[in-house]
């Protein structure tokens, strides 16, 4: 069936907007790719902007893997998300299940009470001194504990596990199963696409974080990957730390600038690498886990 002629040309601006705006997303990434492969040297020639290098080079990345700071920083970055997403999608998931029961007594006042830590905050300094009564300061736990539970994502998981059948439910609770494994046999395996999505979510959340470690954390050792790249963007002369002053040859130094592209590169390439294996769960988790079936 031919298309009409105003479809058609609705469907050329539709293709032209959105590759345009595909082009815009994509640039900024391929630029700082880009910046990240440069000699100090050829950063000089072309005065600081380069959108296609002509002499691509790895030294960046070999300055910042050259020391202790940075890869001891990737590596408490990892640690991080991982425990941090592990401990927290579990911490809700539980709460989420026990809030999804309705024979649970006082069940509108729990609800009310996870509704009010969205809608308010304790703020910057009782939490602080919260932290450091329970002698966190300066540990691993002051950067996973504080967020254990993600009051947002627990109400989303309450409304998915409130959409599974119930008769599936009464089904099990004729055989005998008890609540944990319910929960563990039953409810867990049916809520993969939204357990991926609010992982996704809250994997993201850690590894992006720099604030807590800012507050929390004085000691190099733990300070995570997004710190450190926050103070490189916040203070030129940090950079010098991984491009020694006694490499003469401009061809074997790497500016300053392209030192913060690739630790930009190195803080966004894990995260982009996650999306392909969970996308097939994320936007049918948001969307089970937004309505009620």
């Amino acid at each position: 069936m031919k298309l009409l002629r105003g479809e058609r040309v609705y469907q050329i601006i539709s293709y032209v907007f959105i590759g345009l705006l595909s082009l815009a997303s994509v640039y900024p990434i391929f630029y700082v790719l880009s910046m990240s492969l440069v000699s100090e040297q050829e950063w000089i020639q072309r005065n600081g902007f380069i959108f296609i290098p002509f002499r691509p080079t790895l030294l960046a990345y070999e300055r910042l893997f050259s020391g202790s700071v940075f890869t001891n920083a990737l590596k408490v970055s990892v640690m991080k998300t991982v425990a941090g997403t592990a401990f927290t999608l579990t911490m809700t998931l539980v709460a989420a299940y026990v809030v999804s029961r309705k024979q649970l007594v006082g069940r509108k006042l729990f609800l009310f009470l996870i509704l009010v830590t969205i809608l308010f905050s304790s703020g910057l300094i009782p939490t602080y001194l919260v932290v450091k009564d329970l002698h966190l300061l300066d540990t691993f736990w002051s950067l996973v504990i504080p967020g254990l539970v993600d009051s947002w994502s627990l109400l989303v998981l309450k409304q998915f596990f409130e959409g599974i059948p119930k008769e599936i439910e009464e089904s099990a609770e004729v055989d005998g199963v008890n609540d944990w494994t319910m929960m563990s046999r039953i409810i867990v395996p049916m809520s993969k696409p939204a357990l991926a999505a609010i992982g996704l979510f809250i994997a993201v959340s850690h590894w992006n974080s720099w604030f807590d470690a800012f507050i929390y954390i004085n000691n190099p050792d733990w300070m995570p990957l997004q710190l450190i790249m926050r103070n490189m963007f916040a203070n030129a002369n940090i950079g010098s730390n991984f491009n020694p002053t006694l490499v003469l040859n401009p061809a074997q130094r790497v500016s300053t600038e392209s030192l913060k592209m690739a630790v930009a590169v190195i803080g966004t390439v894990p995260i982009l690498l996650v999306y392909p294996f969970l996308q097939k769960h994320f936007t049918k988790g948001m969307y089970l886990g937004a309505v009620k079936g």
